[in-house]
């Protein structure tokens, strides 16, 4: 087996792909917990309905680095990568000054397919055979947000684009030194794109003392994508720049129009909270990808769920040292990840991180911070053929600045 990709997860072959972070860097600090969380300042995209109480337009920026190592079973074999890639941009704008109305533009990556591997085998009888598989694309989305409510009760949706593509290649090459078998290229290459629409609910209810309980809820419904497919089936020969030669073409479509069912998802959340000071927060989510479809037909996709806890501490909001003042933050999560297999394929994480004010000024609600979140997970254990550890290393910037919020001259 072997490998030649930037990122080695032949996983990524499923449904839409590695599925990448569904949350602000923020809260990836937290071990993910997110439906239940707001403050006046992060853009929380998980649940729309923390828009409602954004107090300063914020650009919020983040970016990732991934290294990931594929471990094989039989024999055992190690396989290395890393890459770099944005995690997401929006603006977060609010819309009343004294109300609870705001609102988020914002684009990010949901999946990622990348992988270039070789297996080897025997065909009874026949001969041996290299088998090249090849990965590519992804999906995006793009969305406008708004929230709305009072102190205690919020409602927000999230709609836009979902849109990506699916490249794969299969190319089989017989081993060989006195039959000159023709080498096989398969080619499958599907775009898609459609509308969709989730919506979120925030509660937050005052226990006493400066504690509160804070409730979350965020969801989407089952929606079609439109799709369009091309399928190559031909013989080729590699050239002298090892590129392909093709030598006859057995069969070709393109264009064949159909639709990509995307799965509905659901996720709650509970967060208990000491005001300026510490917060606990646990959350659950589940996305039903065994209704996924592609042109009609089952993939090997199971419901996937994941369990999140996680929390916060600030030393001291008013402290006059920086250190006093950084926020800090720990989580971990556990779920079976949504590929089909005999033995599950579950995936734990753990993470922390903190956030470090760059500026604050109460007098012009001008704001800057830095988040930072640092997750190692391992995918997979000894029960499968393959597992994947790995650790991803994310920054944030929350930027809330004087050209963001200009000045105003009576």
């Amino acid at each position: 087996m072997g490998t030649r990709a930037q990122e080695n997860s032949p996983y990524s072959r499923f449904g839409i792909g590695d599925l990448l972070s569904q949350q602000n860097i923020l809260n990836r600090a937290m071990g993910g917990v997110a439906i239940p969380y707001n403050d006046l300042q992060s853009v929380n995209f998980s649940n729309p309905a923390s828009y409602a109480y954004l107090k300063v337009t914020t650009l919020d920026i983040g970016v990732d680095i991934t290294s990931r190592t594929l471990v094989s079973g039989d024999p055992q074999e190690k396989f290395n990568s890393k890459y770099f890639i944005p995690s997401y941009v929006q603006i977060g704008l609010p819309l009343k000054k004294k109300g609870f109305w705001g609102m988020n533009i914002g684009f990010r990556p949901v999946s990622r397919i990348n992988y270039d591997l070789e297996t080897r085998t025997r065909l009874p009888g026949i001969d041996s055979v290299l088998y090249n598989y090849i990965g590519n694309g992804g999906a995006y989305q793009a969305y406008l947000g708004t929230g709305f409510g009072n102190r205690k009760i919020s409602f927000g949706i999230n709609a836009g684009y979902l849109w990506g593509n699916k490249n794969y290649t299969t190319r089989l090459v017989f081993v060989n030194d006195t039959i000159p078998y023709r080498k096989s290229n398969s080619t499958d290459s599907l775009n898609f794109g459609g509308i969709f629409v989730q919506a979120g609910a925030l509660y937050r209810a005052e226990l006493g003392r400066g504690r509160f309980l804070r409730l979350g809820a965020s969801g989407s419904l089952q929606n079609s994508l439109n799709a369009t497919r091309d399928v190559v089936r031909e013989t080729f020969d590699y050239d002298a720049n090892a590129g392909i030669s093709v030598l006859d073409s057995v069969y070709r479509s393109a264009d064949e129009s159909g639709e990509i069912i995307f799965p509905a998802t659901v996720g709650f959340g509970v967060m208990l909270e000491k005001e300026d000071k510490w917060l606990l927060g646990v959350e659950f989510n589940q996305t039903f990808w065994a209704d996924y479809r592609s042109y009609g037909a089952a993939e090997d996709l199971r419901n996937k769920w994941t369990i999140r806890v996680g929390g916060q501490v600030l030393p001291d909001a008013n402290g006059k040292s920086l250190w006093s003042r950084v926020v800090y933050r720990a989580g971990f999560s556990y779920g079976p990840e949504y590929i089909d297999l005999p033995n599950p394929l579950n995936q734990y994480l753990i993470s922390f991180g903190a956030s470090f004010p760059v500026r604050r000024s109460y007098y012009t609600n001008q704001y800057t911070s830095i988040n930072t979140a640092f997750e190692i997970g391992q995918r997979g254990n000894k029960d499968n053929s393959l597992r994947e550890n790995f650790w991803r290393l994310s920054v944030g910037f929350n930027l809330s600045d004087i050209w963001f919020n200009p000045r105003k001259y009576d």
